[in-house]
């Protein structure tokens, strides 16, 4: 009764849940990487800060700087690899400008109740003051494959750490990182997910089943359970290897998602509306309250925009489309 009658107001029981819910997360130590422990805030803080900007920019996966990937390498490898294309009509129509319908739509579907990024402005806000703020928003990033690129506080992002269960809290890795983003720039990337989903079943073989509209990730789990009571019934050898890529989104190449988006038949604006999402992004670490200073972003997906799970699903693909078509990986046929 003492919450129906108070739960919706600022009282003693809300205050202890938040109290909780602080305490869970508080991070009280730290380990560096060379397995040294912190204790000090300004110490806790730094070592975060390391570790998420050396995940961010790792040698090797940062365009532009010593070690970048040969671009010429990747257009020979996706050319020799990678068939599917998307078809010249189909393209045409995706270089639409952004519309005030697909705004609104992009709108409508995004829950309330989400926590902002660094702006501060919830999606409340642009719900609100839709006819206001759509002619400014449509035009700033209209502009976009004009040349304009969109301000670095846009793609600004606060990082939110949730502790994993079971998991070491002294080990930075022990972390799952919650990226928080600017609403605008959300509801940009809702627009363009929106455009591309639709035509996803034409690029991504359907061995992949993640983020793709009409397949489950249960479809591949039946498909193993089959292949293995065959075996099992016809008394074939059968091997199943599971494997798991570790911080799978932040790892992606940038030269080689947006080579593999051209090399797929996307039109110049769109990949210049999706290439402008990844022009000297920056983050922060909230850590026990306090944010650390800003980094530079040069590799990987950016967690919570949803265009992200559909750029890893089609920078995957070429890697998937050699394994199927390798000699050495012969599976069942």
């Amino acid at each position: 009764m003492i919450f129906f009658a108070h739960g919706d107001k600022s009282g003693r029981l809300l205050a202890r849940m938040l109290q909780k819910q602080r305490a869970a997360s508080y991070i009280a130590k730290i380990r560096d990487s060379h397995k040294k422990i912190h204790y000090l805030p300004g110490d806790i803080q730094s070592t975060i800060r390391s570790y998420y900007e050396s995940l961010y920019n790792l040698p090797g996966l940062t365009p532009d700087r010593e070690g970048a990937t040969n671009r010429t390498d990747i257009r020979d490898y996706l050319t020799a690899h990678l068939k599917c294309r998307l078809p010249q009509s189909t393209a045409r129509l995706l270089e639409s400008p952004l519309s005030a319908e697909e705004l609104a739509g992009a709108l409508k579907a995004s829950k309330n109740g989400k926590c902002p990024g660094p702006d501060g402005l919830p999606l409340n806000y642009y719900k609100r003051f839709l006819k206001t703020l759509a002619p400014h928003f449509l035009l700033a990033f209209n502009s976009v494959p004009e040349g304009r690129l969109i301000p670095p506080q846009t793609l600004a992002a606060n990082i939110t750490l949730i502790p994993k269960d079971g998991k070491d809290t002294a080990q930075c890795e022990s972390y799952r990182p919650i990226s928080l983003l600017n609403c605008d720039l959300k509801l940009f990337s809702k627009i363009l997910a929106s455009r591309l989903l639709p035509h996803l079943t034409d690029l991504i073989h359907p061995d992949q089943t993640g983020f793709i509209p009409g397949r489950e990730a249960r479809d591949n789990t039946i498909r193993a359970l089959t292949l293995t009571h065959r075996a099992q019934r016809r008394g074939e050898e059968l091997l199943l290897l599971s494997t798991d890529a570790e911080k799978a989104f932040d790892r992606v190449n940038w030269d080689f998602l947006f080579a593999t988006l051209e090399h797929i038949g996307l039109g110049p604006h769109l990949c210049a509306w999706i290439r402008a999402l990844y022009i000297n992004p920056t983050a922060r670490v909230c850590v026990n309250g306090m944010y650390t200073a800003p980094f530079r972003i040069r590799n990987g997906t950016r967690q919570g925009c949803p265009l992200s799970p559909l750029l890893f699903t089609l920078a995957l693909e070429p890697f998937l489309a050699v394994v199927r078509g390798s000699p050495d990986v012969r599976g069942l046929r």
